[in-house]
């Protein structure tokens, strides 16, 4: 009896608790707030099977509601999760909110775990659809979401834009232009710092032109 009284008191009062949380995301949309339910959350993270709920502005019964196995939510200092930023080494959302697209409607990429590059976040990528009424997942815009944290979205230039690296001395930059809602390469710049001249960097820029990729090559000094 002792020894099961010990044990106890080491379960309650020793191991860590990993209790479910949830947290209302109010301000990352114009028309919808988001509720979020995750399993565990410890160490300023949160991971685990999650539920992403999306509900009318200002109302309680969610009208989709997005279920995933894993997810990886890093918290702010006061210990919420955060929307709509982005910061390639630091600071990633739960959830993005944005038109992905370019059709003038938001779309969301929420959180599935660390299946991005070096282990950050990866998101999946629903597009909003009138037709369907609620957001579809979409694959295609997923495939760009396992980088270097979220893609980013260029309204000016209407490209999306990831990141990637491996290592420290070779770097890509990828833009995708939106044709018949889906992601279309159009550009790729390479910096490679792995050539044998240790003094220089080779940039290596592709663009696609009429259906054609065009190539340049160019050296720069490298930056000390």
């Amino acid at each position: 009896m002792k020894t099961f009284f010990l044990t106890c008191l080491f379960l309650i009062f020793c191991l860590p608790a990993f209790a479910q949380k949830t947290f209302e995301l109010k301000d990352a949309s114009k028309y919808f707030d988001i509720k979020i339910k995750v399993a565990k959350c410890e160490d300023g993270f949160c991971s685990g099977k999650a539920t992403f709920s999306f509900l009318k502005k200002g109302g309680t019964t969610p009208y989709q509601v997005i279920n995933l196995p894993d997810t990886q939510i890093q918290l702010d200092e006061n210990g919420n999760a955060q929307a709509n930023i982005s910061m390639l080494y630091d600071n990633q959302s739960a959830v993005n909110i944005d038109d992905f697209n370019f059709d003038g409607m938001e779309d969301v990429a929420v959180c599935d775990g660390a299946n991005g590059s070096y282990g950050g976040p990866s998101y999946q990528v629903y597009l909003s659809s009138k037709s369907a009424g609620k957001f579809v997942f979409s694959q295609a815009f997923t495939d760009l979401g396992s980088h270097l944290g979220m893609f980013e979205v260029d309204k000016e230039k209407k490209v999306l834009r990831i990141f990637d690296k491996s290592g420290c001395c070779w770097h890509v930059t990828e833009e995708y232009s939106v044709v018949n809602n889906r992601p279309v390469k159009v550009f790729v710049e390479e910096e490679d710092a792995t050539i044998p001249d240790e003094t220089k960097v080779k940039i290596t820029t592709k663009t696609l032109v009429k259906g054609k990729w065009q190539t340049k090559v160019k050296y720069v000094k490298r930056e000390q």
